[in-house]
């Protein structure tokens, strides 16, 4: 795959994510533009909605692509010409998108958070029984712990495809 082949493509899943997608960005830290307003330069993991789409876009890239970026990779902010260049050398990097991939399933989910917002609950109820607090901090720990489970069956559904991906273009190589 050509560098300008693989600009357009990153350039067109840009558009996409993006909150506002005809608006003007900068190339040199477009990243920073998926969201509207923009944030300034490098910013764009400082909010909850920034990391989101952040993480959903680089997310699309690596399905798109069939790549795998390292944790490293996914640390840094990029113009549109270098992740073009670090596309083009996951890219060529087949047994490492792999062994990525491996290390990330390999990864254990631990449920600190879950477990500590129920024995929280769990203590109020025992302390106030039923009361106004104790449900409104139940609607509101509920949605916390729906909210983290989501991205945690998110981030598995994705890895899974990722590796069908994958295996499917080494299939066919």
């Amino acid at each position: 795959m050509t560098d300008a082949a693989i600009r357009d493509k990153v350039l067109e899943l840009f558009k996409k994510e993006r909150s506002k997608p005809d608006s003007e960005f900068d190339e040199s830290h477009f990243l920073d533009f998926l969201t509207y307003p923009a944030h300034s330069r490098d910013t764009i993991k400082n909010s909850f909605l920034g990391v989101r789409k952040y993480y959903r876009f680089m997310g699309k890239l690596e399905l798109e692509f069939a790549i795998c970026f390292t944790p490293y990779d996914l640390d840094k902010y990029y113009s549109v010409n270098s992740m073009t260049k670090k596309i083009q050398e996951r890219i060529e990097k087949k047994l490492g998108n792999l062994l990525v991939l491996k290390e990330r399933n390999e990864e254990k989910d631990k449920y600190f958070i879950e477990i500590l917002l129920i024995i929280i609950l769990i203590v109020i109820y025992i302390v106030l029984e039923i009361h106004l607090v104790s449900i409104v901090l139940s609607l509101l720990f509920g949605i916390t712990i729906c909210w983290i489970l989501h991205n945690k069956i998110h981030h598995r559904v994705h890895n899974y495809r990722l590796r069908m991906k994958i295996l499917e273009k080494e299939q066919y190589k």
